[in-house]
């Protein structure tokens, strides 16, 4: 559908269900948030929206009348030095998503009730994401200022020590195909975004130093919780002339395609296995994955949002290291798109960066050509942090860098130079993963899929096909 652009306006809106106190919390019972963009004769930009609002956690004595701000105390210390022997507990954000951590699921559908795209495991998602495609820069200035991320967990929980207000994008596949959503009845009929905020111990976990020690004194991150405050979405609606308008408010027949992300969750615990996934998807354009300890899911302890590699249980905790032997993809039962396994083994045991693994799980995120912008890096792969600058030779302080966490996965892009994407409809993909996993371990791994679907709409209705 094409026409001609007179202006584009600027709209903020409310959620359709609000809470007596306008507070939205998993804790308290209104963990769902509620949006309905109009049936109007304008298109959307999916870009441009924007979730805006004020973020507040709190320790788990606080109440409305009496709000107890985590973080806002000192560290119990030398008296002496000024400390005032205020203990504070030291909770935080995934410093790497910020602010994307608290939705756990994001559901698009027309006003009609058709389902366009849902994004489970939201935050998940965004923890391969945001750390490939930004820099330590991005995630200390812009993305922080809007976002509250972090390039190292100390910073993390400097950012929720008060209410801190926040603009964030949402990632969705649909949202950000660059494809103008037609809003009219010659199109979605308008437009249903449903949010779902995750469970607030999978949100929140307590920060380590640079030693690895945890900073949660005696455990008083346990019961924290947040609140999401004066919400409201803004976003930019293109305005066609009058021609436009006459073709966006009458039933027609057309469509478009976009882009849908989509989630499947398992479980790995041997160290020779095989994932084969019903993607059922037509136009699948790349697959990613990645790994965190079972028990760490949904756990105050730690952060739910890691990204590390496979671990074994030692003396009771996910300490072990495993080393990655190989990796193959394959459709069908044949290795596809790579046509051969990649050797991870001499690399993993002398800690060095598992080079062609790293490129394709990018390539699947971000072509590679494109590829400028990441925090991934010697320090956070294997912790080998340079002493000197690259270029001035200068000494580089280890407190500057970025936090040693990995940021590892496991993808690969499908069709690279079509970008057609390839049919999973009725065949299985799989992914043989070779490691030393000890067979007592679970580690959960979360798969996501990229693919095209197209949007067809009639005066009879709109049906999706993926």
């Amino acid at each position: 559908m094409s026409m001609k652009v007179e202006a584009v306006e600027k709209v903020e809106i409310l959620p359709t269900n609000p809470p007596p106190n306008n507070s939205y919390s998993f804790k308290n019972g209104n963990p769902i948030v509620s949006f309905v963009i109009a049936n109007t004769e304008k298109l959307l930009m999916g870009s441009s929206l924007r979730l805006n609002g004020t973020l507040r956690v709190n320790q788990s004595t606080s109440t409305e009348a009496i709000p107890a701000l985590v973080n806002n105390g000192d560290f119990v210390g030398d008296a002496a030095k000024g400390n005032k022997n205020a203990a504070r507990s030291a909770v935080c954000l995934s410093s790497r998503i910020g602010l994307h951590s608290t939705i756990q699921q994001i559901t698009l559908s027309s006003q009609t009730n058709q389902t366009l795209e849902t994004l489970r495991n939201y935050g998940r998602y965004l923890a391969s994401v945001i750390p490939t495609t930004h820099s330590q820069s991005d995630l200390d200035t812009n993305l922080a200022e809007k976002g509250l991320t972090a390039s190292r967990q100390l910073n993390g929980g400097l950012n929720v020590n008060n209410d801190v207000g926040f603009s964030i994008p949402l990632l969705t596949g649909m949202l950000n195909s660059a494809v103008p959503i037609p809003l009219g009845n010659n199109g979605t009929r308008g437009l249903m975004i449903q949010l779902e905020l995750a469970p607030d111990q999978m949100v929140l976990s307590g920060y380590v130093d640079s030693a690895g020690a945890a900073k949660n004194d005696a455990g008083a991150g346990t019961g924290a919780f947040y609140q999401l405050r004066d919400l409201s979405l803004t976003y930019d609606l293109l305005v066609p002339d009058e021609t436009g308008r006459s073709q966006l408010g009458v039933a027609a027949s057309g469509g478009f395609e976009y882009n849908s992300v989509q989630n499947l969750y398992s479980v790995i615990n041997t160290s020779d296995t095989t994932q084969s996934l019903n993607l059922g998807t037509s136009n699948t354009l790349s697959v990613i994955h990645n790994f965190v300890p079972t028990t760490h899911i949904n756990n105050y302890g730690s952060d739910s949002f890691s990204t590390g590699e496979l671990k074994n249980v030692v003396a009771g905790a996910y300490t072990g290291a495993v080393d990655l032997q190989e990796v193959s993809f394959m459709k069908g039962g044949v290795k596809f798109p790579l046509d051969y396994e990649i050797d991870t083994k001499t690399q993993a045991e002398e800690n060095r960066p598992m080079s062609l693994l790293k490129k394709e799980f990018i390539n699947a995120i971000k072509p590679i050509n494109l590829y400028n912008h990441s925090l991934m890096s010697l320090q956070t792969d294997s912790g080998l942090g340079a002493s000197v600058g690259p270029t001035s030779g200068v000494f580089v302080n280890e407190n500057t860098l970025p936090d040693t966490d990995p940021i590892f996965g496991i993808g690969v892009n499908l069709d690279p130079v079509s970008r057609v994407g390839v049919n999973y409809k009725n065949t299985p993909y799989a992914v043989r993963i070779r490691s030393d996993l000890d067979g007592n371990s679970p580690n959960s791994i979360y798969t996501y899929t990229l693919s095209k679907n197209t949007l067809r709409y009639s005066p009879a209705g709109i049906m999706v096909a993926n």
